[in-house]
């Protein structure tokens, strides 16, 4: 952004356009007069609107066009940076959310005329979850934020949009240690697709995400070192799967394979090696873990359809496959695994993330330390 500063009449005005090969700031600079007779004021607002339009030359921007259409300005944001600055799969979604939420308000709006008030009851308007409206705010926000920042808006009207509250969720349940014995035993007795009770088993003995542990390869499975290395996600848009990078950089780990988890997958792989007899070549990705009957991505959707199938009629009816990641932070933290830990296992950013995610359960096992300490103490010979 243009540096301004007055002296005398005039107003001095700088521009930074970054740095040399020598680490020497590259600045360019020019003075501003104000016509005769301008108030302080007046003259103020001219020189800002001078040092937009110097710094926007100094940089090459586009000319400013505050008349074109929002759908113009949104054209050009997807066809422009979001390609290169989102994944495939948020691409996707924004597009979506773009075409079905915003395009039919705002599309053939001037830019010029959209302001804070009207973004506002525009976000109010929006018949759909709270968390869904923060989403699609934040696509007009960058639509924003990009066309000021390119020069073809002079500023955005993303300031002091009053966005719906959240009401406050109400948390589903996870399943105690009693509980989840008595799942597993679901599991064990209950007819179902026994690639899919694999799957929930690796689900909740791991705690991946169901994306993470779709991402498997085999290549991943480590028999010796009894390891699991979680390298990717299974990305799923409009039916159209693909490996993609994990939600964040620490998504990237190595966890743990009991014994137990390790008999799944060889039953898994013994599985897999009889449909790969039957189709041969026409089996998609025998490198893959778990894939569908003909070897290709099992589709996540699919998963889930099965899962609550599985469930209906029982007492985890409310279980979903999120859920089991869940439980198994839960089971984790009961058992005394420390919190850094458990975060590098569930691949979290930040141990904060953990602790807020988690915080009634390390709330209760604080107590449980507290109860256990005092019981000691009071212990007479």
């Amino acid at each position: 952004m243009a540096t301004i500063t007055k002296r005398g009449e005039t107003f001095r005005i700088k521009v930074s356009l970054g740095y040399d090969a020598n680490g020497k700031q590259i600045v360019k600079s020019t003075t501003f007069a104000p016509p005769a007779g301008a108030t302080p004021r007046k003259a103020e607002k001219l020189a800002q609107e001078y040092a937009l339009d110097f710094e926007r030359h100094c940089k090459g921007y586009a000319q400013l066009n505050e008349n074109m259409r929002f759908s113009e300005l949104a054209e050009w944001y997807f066809e422009n940076y979001a390609p290169v600055e989102l994944k495939e799969g948020t691409l996707y979604n924004y597009k979506s959310a773009y075409k079905n939420h915003i395009e039919p308000v705002f599309g053939n709006v001037k830019v010029k005329d959209i302001n804070t008030p009207r973004l506002t009851q525009f976000v109010q308007s929006l018949k759909v979850k709270p968390e869904t409206v923060r989403k699609i705010y934040v696509i007009v926000q960058s639509i924003f934020h990009r066309g000021v920042e390119q020069g073809f808006i002079r500023d955005t009207p993303c300031r002091n949009v009053i966005l719906p509250k959240n009401k406050g969720k109400k948390k589903k349940p996870v399943l105690d240690e009693k509980q989840t014995k008595r799942f597993i035993e679901l599991l064990e007795t209950k007819p179902c697709d026994l690639d899919v009770k694999r799957m929930v088993k690796v689900l909740l003995y791991t705690g991946l995400r169901s994306g993470e542990m779709l991402a498997l390869s085999w290549q991943d499975i480590d028999f010796d070192g009894m390891t699991i290395s979680v390298n990717h996600n299974l990305a799923d848009v409009g039916g159209k799967h693909w490996l993609a990078t994990p939600k964040t950089e620490s998504s990237i780990r190595t966890i743990g394979m009991s014994t137990a988890l390790a008999d799944i997958f060889r039953e898994q792989k013994a599985y897999q090696e009889q449909l790969i007899g039957a189709l041969g070549v026409k089996f998609s990705h025998p490198e893959m873990v778990f894939t569908s009957a003909n070897g290709n991505f099992r589709d996540r959707s699919a998963l889930r359809t099965s899962f609550k199938r599985f469930l209906k009629g029982t007492e985890f009816e409310y279980l979903t496959l999120h859920q089991l990641r869940h439980c198994n932070a839960t089971l984790l933290l009961n058992s005394g695994v420390d919190l850094k830990i458990l975060s590098e296992h569930l691949g979290h950013s930040d141990i904060g993330v953990t602790a807020n995610i988690y915080a009634d359960v390390l709330k209760s096992t604080k107590a449980k330390v507290a109860d256990l300490v005092s019981l000691k103490l009071t212990k007479t010979g």
